[in-house]
């Protein structure tokens, strides 16, 4: 049951309608944590219990936090919670690659033995609710939370529908109060969030889904396929995960917001960025902000030398990157970025202050900024898209060398998507929310702005919308 689905948009009008109907707060809270669990039922059935059996044990391991002053008690239950979490994160997740590898090295040291495989679901969305599980209990540990005293609201809170199974991850000292007191979408409210839902439809329907068939047939055979049409392909996969990502992220920040509830933003306009520093502050900013609290900063930051800074970079984003898949190409492109960071830190602190230019040189340099952060980005995600690590260096070696070999594809689809993507990045400012802004406008232009927005999904919109490539992770 995707978001852009007529089932899912039935089942939201039938709970916004029972929602408003029921006069009793505690048998409101009962109701939204059923449709939750159903929700997430539509995918599979039987991981409804993992969501319960894990926010359960959180749940408890932070009311003993709550009351617990022993400090190597705390640490053992925060250990219990986060060796919980993280290891049926690896089970499910990990557990064939790291067969795969154990088997491939002992075969590399002459050791043959019988590849092992397991047949194992992976549970739609496990990262995310395993984050952001696994933050309350680290939020109450560190004192900056209190312990939520009723299982149901954390239950509700791990399991609500709108972000349950691609986020964003949001915090509990963000929605938890939320949760907590009954809240009522004002107008505004809901017209900012069917905005926010509208053109997360179209990012997805008539963007990402469009260009997928393209970007799929020239990573299925990077051989097959000339360098112009190999770098259009790489063009079209980040214009593809963009809208297909960000515009998960629109509508589910806008289903929350029809019923009154706020999430924070998830992306800024990532492409704008002039350098991977400001990239990764506006993309999968929940994600980001995640790795660096609950990561970087306990790995000590830049509080123990330039050295072991530049190397808790790295370590970060190669977790990072090895949240998102059992792969090594996913290792590859947290390196990637890693890398990127630390060498953008090292070049800002060794240039200091910026020195004051002409407008002329000064846009030359934002430009020449701009093109080398997106050409980064660019080469990242052939890793993160290509199926293994040897069709993501082909790809990218005929790509790099001008290969003329193969045939030649211009996609119409990618071409308008990257023209859309481009423009928007170009016209709405970096930091602008302007479905905040929609509500000032007058009535004609509103109702132009949202006929616009219909007729465009109605027309454009495509017939049969994949699930969204966040939901493998």
């Amino acid at each position: 049951m995707i978001f852009t689905s007529f089932e899912f948009l039935l089942f939201f009008l039938v709970v916004i309608l029972v929602r408003n109907s029921i006069r009793n707060f505690n048998a409101e809270r009962w109701f939204l944590l059923i449709v939750s669990y159903l929700f997430y039922a539509s995918w599979s059935v039987p991981y409804v219990g993992l969501i319960l059996f894990t926010s359960t044990v959180d749940w408890y391991v932070a009311r003993r936090l709550g009351v617990v002053e022993a400090p190597h008690r705390r640490k053992l239950l925060l250990l219990i919670s986060i060796v919980l979490n993280l290891g049926l994160l690896g089970f499910f997740k990990y557990t064939n690659f790291l067969l795969n590898n154990v088997s491939f090295g002992l075969h590399a040291l002459g050791l043959p033995v019988q590849p092992v495989h397991y047949n194992i679901l992976l549970p739609v969305g496990i990262s995310f609710f395993t984050f952001q599980s696994m933050s309350y209990t680290i939020d109450v540990y560190r004192r900056q939370i209190p312990p939520c005293q009723n299982l149901k609201d954390f239950l509700l809170y791990v399991a609500f529908f709108p972000q349950l199974v691609a986020g964003p991850i949001v915090r509990a000292a963000a929605l938890l109060p939320q949760l907590l007191r009954r809240v009522r979408a004002s107008a505004e409210d809901i017209e900012a969030g069917l905005a926010l839902f509208a053109v997360g439809a179209i990012k997805k329907t008539v963007i990402s889904d469009q260009v997928s068939p393209h970007v799929d047939a020239i990573f299925a055979n990077p051989g097959g396929f000339d360098a112009l049409s190999l770098m259009l392909g790489a063009i079209g996969y980040a214009v593809q995960i963009y809208c297909d990502f960000s515009g998960y992220s629109d509508m589910a920040i806008g289903c929350a917001r029809i019923l009154g509830y706020r999430f924070p933003e998830n992306f800024q306009m990532p492409y704008s960025s002039v350098n991977i520093t400001e990239f990764w502050r506006r993309w999968h900013i929940s994600l980001s902000t995640w790795l660096r609290d609950y990561v970087y900063i306990p790995l000590g930051g830049n509080r123990r030398g330039v050295g072991r800074m530049y190397w808790n970079l790295m370590l970060t984003m190669l977790l990072g990157g090895l949240w998102h898949g059992a792969s090594w190409n996913f290792i590859i492109w947290g390196g990637l970025h890693g890398g990127a960071l630390a060498l953008h830190k090292l070049w800002r602190d060794k240039m200091g202050k910026p020195v004051e230019t002409s407008a002329f040189i000064s846009t030359i340099k934002t430009s020449g900024s701009h093109v080398l952060t997106l050409g980064l980005v660019l080469v990242g995600w052939v890793f993160f898209r290509a199926q293994t690590l040897h069709e993501a260096v082909q790809f990218l070696s005929r790509m790099f060398t001008f290969d003329r070999t193969g045939t030649h594809m211009i996609s119409p689809q990618i071409l308008g998507g990257t023209f859309v993507v481009f423009l928007a990045h170009l016209m709405v400012g970096k930091n602008r929310n302007w479905a905040e802004e929609i509500a000032n406008k007058s009535i004609p232009e509103r109702v132009l702005a949202y006929s616009a927005l219909l007729f465009i999904i109605t027309c454009f919109g495509a017939t049969d919308s994949a699930p969204f490539i966040y939901f493998q992770f």
